[in-house]
């Protein structure tokens, strides 16, 4: 065998070798998508900026929350987000933990009695 055979083998097998890893690379890089989402949510002690803002600071610990658009006249609160990261469930449960009831789910009463007088 001469060296440019050898030469060819050794460049054969470096391929071999790094493709599967290319591969690989490209396709963990490339399959997470983004799944936007938007809810609006029934947030029946939404009464003012300042509640808003309590509801809002909860949020700003949550991954996958884009943007967050407080109704204070219809009470509610309508979220985007990404589904891949956070779930629908989740969104309400977060307004819960911040002392407001949210859609079907109920604030616990200790966070309510923390907040503000004009939010309770």
């Amino acid at each position: 065998m001469n060296r440019k055979n050898r030469a060819v083998r050794k460049g054969d097998l470096m391929w071999k070798m790094l493709l599967p890893i290319m591969l690989l690379i490209v396709c963990l890089a490339g399959c997470r998508k983004q799944d936007m989402r938007t809810v609006v949510v029934a947030v029946p002690g939404l009464k003012n900026q300042a509640c808003a803002q309590i509801i809002q600071d909860a949020f700003m610990r949550q991954p996958g929350i884009k943007a967050i658009l407080p109704d204070i006249q219809q009470r509610t609160l309508t979220v985007t987000y990404d589904s891949m990261v956070i779930a629908r469930k989740n969104v309400e449960f977060t307004i819960a933990g911040a002392g407001f009831d949210a859609n079907d789910i109920p604030a616990p009463t200790n966070v309510i009695a923390a907040l503000p007088a004009a939010c309770k």
